[in-house]
């Protein structure tokens, strides 16, 4: 007990340090809020301009576009932000502190995807304010507090593909660019910007072989109302049937990274 207590407070500093780096830059959370809004406005006039059967009225388009892009948040926070973070430690040398202390570079490189959710979460919740304020969407405030566990849960299913990235930036150093490749098709695959069944039928499968679809049609449910496609209990399960298989192969993937980053001495390298 006391040594999985000892490894709970130590992830727990690392997420502390990550808060701690971040608040340094004071106007960073004022520019990604700026940034959110941005989109979110830029997407409003788009939605004045989608006239298709999926969508009754452009409220509707604008409201599917809203989660569509909270959900690129939690992708972004899980699949690149993190490698960034690990590749930013690298170059700066901080990273052989990590390697050489008790609670090791598996534990820590686990823990740096810990922050990034958090700060989704209040960015989140910054853009469906802001969205419900300045362009009335649709924001279901009833049910809305139960998309927290649902987006814990996506986070969890999302987090192996982002370890995977890390275990690739501890292996060869350059691993961001093909994250931004991956975030990019999940964002056409998943149906963040339109329905999935606008996809051609020779790639619409590949929506129902990996977690980020349920998460999504869970969260939209959740959070302006859309049908869902099949039961959201079936949801559930596919998003926690994907963490509790991919998330402990991720992890001996950033262990194994690890061992052939030392084997070779290019742990602390970049």
């Amino acid at each position: 007990m006391t040594a999985a207590v000892e490894l709970v407070d130590a992830g727990l500093s690392v997420v502390k340090r990550d808060f701690r780096l971040f608040v340094s830059y004071r106007l960073r959370l004022g520019t990604m809020l700026l940034s959110a809004f941005f989109s979110l406005t830029l997407f409003y006039y788009i939605s004045r301009l989608v006239n298709v059967p999926q969508f009754t009225t452009h409220e509707q388009y604008y409201a599917f576009a809203l989660i569509g892009l909270i959900i690129l948040q939690v992708v972004n926070s899980t699949l690149q932000t993190p490698p960034t973070t690990l590749r930013q430690e690298l170059v700066a040398g901080t990273f052989e502190r990590i390697v050489l202390s008790p609670f090791g570079p598996v534990g820590a490189v686990i823990s740096m995807l810990v922050f990034p959710f958090l700060l989704t979460l209040v960015m989140a919740a910054a853009m469906l304010v802001f969205a419900s304020l300045a362009f009335g969407a649709p924001v279901h405030w009833g049910t809305a507090p139960a998309a927290i566990p649902v987006a814990c849960l996506a986070s969890l299913a999302f987090a192996p593909f982002g370890l995977a990235f890390l275990a690739g930036v501890l292996v060869v150093k350059q691993a961001i660019a093909g994250a931004t490749w991956v975030v990019a098709g999940i964002s056409l695959i998943a149906g963040l910007y339109f329905p999935i069944a606008l996809l051609p039928d020779w790639i619409e499968w590949t929506s129902n072989v990996q977690p980020f679809t349920p998460a999504v049609d869970l969260m939209r449910h959740l959070l302006v109302g859309t049908p869902l496609s099949y039961s959201a209990w079936l949801d559930v399960l596919k998003i926690v049937g994907f963490a509790a298989v991919l998330f402990p192969i991720s992890a001996w993937l950033v262990a194994r990274a690890v061992r052939a980053s030392r084997r070779r001495g290019t742990i602390i390298e970049y």
